[in-house]
Protein backbone atom coordinates (compact mmCIF):
# COMPACT_ATOMS: atom_id res chain seq x y z
CA UNK A 1 0.00 0.00 0.00
CA UNK A 2 1.56 3.65 -0.85
CA UNK A 3 2.05 5.83 1.65
CA UNK A 4 -1.01 8.10 -0.23
CA UNK A 5 -3.26 5.06 0.06
CA UNK A 6 -2.36 4.67 4.11
CA UNK A 7 -3.42 8.59 4.42
CA UNK A 8 -6.84 8.55 2.87
CA UNK A 9 -7.61 5.24 4.83
CA UNK A 10 -6.28 7.31 8.00
CA UNK A 11 -8.35 10.03 6.97
CA UNK A 12 -11.80 7.80 6.04
CA UNK A 13 -11.22 6.21 9.31
CA UNK A 14 -10.74 10.07 11.24
CA UNK A 15 -13.70 11.13 9.19
CA UNK A 16 -15.62 7.77 10.70
CA UNK A 17 -14.81 8.45 14.11
CA UNK A 18 -15.64 12.37 13.85
CA UNK A 19 -18.99 10.97 12.40
CA UNK A 20 -19.78 8.68 15.23
CA UNK A 21 -18.67 11.08 18.06
CA UNK A 22 -21.09 13.60 16.23
CA UNK A 23 -24.02 11.49 16.35
CA UNK A 24 -23.40 10.49 19.94
CA UNK A 25 -23.27 14.21 21.32
CA UNK A 26 -26.44 14.61 19.23
CA UNK A 27 -28.05 11.62 21.23
CA UNK A 28 -26.33 12.89 24.51
CA UNK A 29 -28.82 14.67 25.59
CA UNK A 30 -31.49 11.99 25.50
CA UNK A 31 -29.22 9.18 26.82
CA UNK A 32 -26.37 11.33 29.31
CA UNK A 33 -29.13 13.35 31.48
CA UNK A 34 -29.54 11.92 34.82
CA UNK A 35 -32.46 10.68 35.37
CA UNK A 36 -34.40 10.32 38.80
CA UNK A 37 -34.27 6.14 39.85
CA UNK A 38 -36.77 4.68 42.18
CA UNK A 39 -35.63 6.36 44.85
CA UNK A 40 -35.65 9.45 43.63
CA UNK A 41 -31.45 9.50 43.62
CA UNK A 42 -29.96 10.48 40.33
CA UNK A 43 -28.04 7.81 38.77
CA UNK A 44 -24.89 8.08 37.74
CA UNK A 45 -24.09 8.52 34.18
CA UNK A 46 -21.70 5.46 32.02
CA UNK A 47 -18.13 5.52 33.02
CA UNK A 48 -15.60 7.60 30.59
CA UNK A 49 -14.25 3.66 29.73
CA UNK A 50 -17.62 2.48 28.41
CA UNK A 51 -18.70 5.60 26.27
CA UNK A 52 -18.27 4.18 22.41
CA UNK A 53 -16.63 7.72 21.38
CA UNK A 54 -13.54 6.77 23.78
CA UNK A 55 -13.60 2.96 22.82
CA UNK A 56 -13.69 4.24 19.00
CA UNK A 57 -10.78 6.49 19.58
CA UNK A 58 -8.74 4.38 21.46
CA UNK A 59 -8.63 1.71 19.07
CA UNK A 60 -8.19 3.85 15.96
CA UNK A 61 -5.45 5.59 17.59
CA UNK A 62 -3.42 1.65 18.12
CA UNK A 63 -4.62 1.67 14.43
CA UNK A 64 -2.65 4.38 13.65
CA UNK A 65 0.24 3.87 16.32
CA UNK A 66 0.94 0.41 14.64
CA UNK A 67 0.75 1.41 11.27
CA UNK A 68 3.41 4.29 11.95
CA UNK A 69 5.18 1.13 13.92
CA UNK A 70 5.36 -1.06 11.10
CA UNK A 71 5.99 1.71 8.32
CA UNK A 72 9.12 2.91 10.44
CA UNK A 73 10.90 -0.59 10.57
CA UNK A 74 13.65 -0.38 8.04
CA UNK A 75 13.72 -4.67 8.49
CA UNK A 76 9.43 -5.12 8.28
CA UNK A 77 9.82 -7.19 5.07
CA UNK A 78 7.04 -5.41 2.36
CA UNK A 79 4.90 -8.71 1.91
CA UNK A 80 4.75 -8.54 6.33
CA UNK A 81 4.12 -4.78 6.07
CA UNK A 82 1.25 -4.96 3.36
CA UNK A 83 -0.84 -8.26 5.11
CA UNK A 84 -0.21 -6.03 8.86
CA UNK A 85 -1.62 -2.79 6.73
CA UNK A 86 -5.16 -4.81 5.04
CA UNK A 87 -6.20 -6.11 9.05
CA UNK A 88 -5.54 -2.39 9.93
CA UNK A 89 -7.75 -1.57 6.97
CA UNK A 90 -10.07 -4.12 7.75
CA UNK A 91 -10.44 -3.19 11.34
CA UNK A 92 -10.55 0.38 10.78
CA UNK A 93 -13.85 -0.10 8.29
CA UNK A 94 -15.44 -2.84 10.91
CA UNK A 95 -14.90 -1.78 14.06
CA UNK A 96 -17.25 1.93 14.03
CA UNK A 97 -19.89 -0.32 12.03
CA UNK A 98 -19.93 -3.21 14.57
CA UNK A 99 -19.95 -0.77 17.38
CA UNK A 100 -22.58 1.42 16.00
CA UNK A 101 -25.10 -1.62 14.52
CA UNK A 102 -24.09 -4.61 17.12
CA UNK A 103 -22.67 -3.28 20.61
CA UNK A 104 -23.76 -5.31 23.25
CA UNK A 105 -22.66 -8.57 20.87
CA UNK A 106 -19.51 -10.57 21.90
CA UNK A 107 -17.97 -10.27 18.52
CA UNK A 108 -17.86 -7.00 19.00
CA UNK A 109 -16.31 -7.08 21.99
CA UNK A 110 -13.50 -9.60 20.45
CA UNK A 111 -13.09 -7.80 17.55
CA UNK A 112 -12.68 -4.42 19.39
CA UNK A 113 -10.05 -6.25 21.81
CA UNK A 114 -8.48 -7.77 18.59
CA UNK A 115 -7.87 -3.91 16.78
CA UNK A 116 -7.12 -2.33 20.43
CA UNK A 117 -4.63 -4.39 21.65
CA UNK A 118 -4.04 -7.89 20.24
CA UNK A 119 -2.97 -6.81 16.80
CA UNK A 120 -0.33 -4.56 18.33
CA UNK A 121 0.69 -6.14 20.69
CA UNK A 122 1.49 -9.13 18.69
CA UNK A 123 3.56 -6.94 16.01
CA UNK A 124 4.96 -5.30 18.74
CA UNK A 125 6.72 -8.11 19.35
CA UNK A 126 7.65 -9.69 16.62
CA UNK A 127 9.46 -6.38 15.88
CA UNK A 128 11.19 -5.79 19.17
CA UNK A 129 12.68 -9.38 18.45
CA UNK A 130 16.00 -9.15 16.95
CA UNK A 131 17.22 -10.38 12.89
CA UNK A 132 18.07 -13.68 14.29
CA UNK A 133 15.13 -14.05 16.36
CA UNK A 134 12.90 -12.49 13.28
CA UNK A 135 14.33 -15.45 11.27
CA UNK A 136 13.23 -18.43 13.64
CA UNK A 137 9.83 -16.83 14.45
CA UNK A 138 8.85 -15.60 10.70
CA UNK A 139 6.48 -18.57 9.77
CA UNK A 140 4.83 -18.57 13.42
CA UNK A 141 4.69 -15.03 12.51
CA UNK A 142 2.94 -15.04 9.26
CA UNK A 143 0.37 -17.62 10.30
CA UNK A 144 -0.78 -15.35 12.86
CA UNK A 145 -0.99 -12.95 10.70
CA UNK A 146 -3.13 -14.05 8.16
CA UNK A 147 -5.27 -15.52 11.01
CA UNK A 148 -6.63 -12.04 11.75
CA UNK A 149 -6.43 -11.12 8.57
CA UNK A 150 -8.86 -14.11 7.92
CA UNK A 151 -10.77 -12.73 11.58
CA UNK A 152 -10.92 -9.50 10.12
CA UNK A 153 -12.28 -10.04 6.54
CA UNK A 154 -14.70 -12.70 8.08
CA UNK A 155 -15.97 -9.99 10.57
CA UNK A 156 -16.54 -7.45 7.60
CA UNK A 157 -18.33 -10.17 5.30
CA UNK A 158 -20.41 -11.21 8.43
CA UNK A 159 -21.52 -7.15 9.17
CA UNK A 160 -21.81 -6.33 5.42
CA UNK A 161 -24.24 -9.60 4.80
CA UNK A 162 -25.71 -8.87 8.37
CA UNK A 163 -25.04 -12.53 9.53
CA UNK A 164 -26.35 -12.28 12.84
CA UNK A 165 -26.62 -16.16 13.59
CA UNK A 166 -22.98 -16.11 12.50
CA UNK A 167 -21.88 -13.45 15.24
CA UNK A 168 -21.89 -15.82 18.22
CA UNK A 169 -20.07 -18.59 16.94
CA UNK A 170 -17.84 -16.30 15.31
CA UNK A 171 -17.31 -15.08 18.39
CA UNK A 172 -16.74 -18.18 20.52
CA UNK A 173 -13.55 -18.78 17.83
CA UNK A 174 -12.32 -15.91 18.87
CA UNK A 175 -12.21 -15.85 22.50
CA UNK A 176 -10.91 -19.06 22.27
CA UNK A 177 -8.12 -18.13 20.18
CA UNK A 178 -6.84 -15.16 20.96
CA UNK A 179 -8.01 -14.52 24.61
Amino acid sequence: MTIIAAVIVLVAAGAVFVAVRNRSQKEQPSRGTSQPSARGKAEDPKPAGDDPQVQLKEILDSLLRLNLLIRTDPELQAEIREEVEAVIDDLAAVIPSMMDRYPGETLTYEIKKIGREHLFRTVKEYLDLSPESRANQMDIFKTTIQSLHDVSRRSRDIVEKNETAEFKTMANFLAGKFS
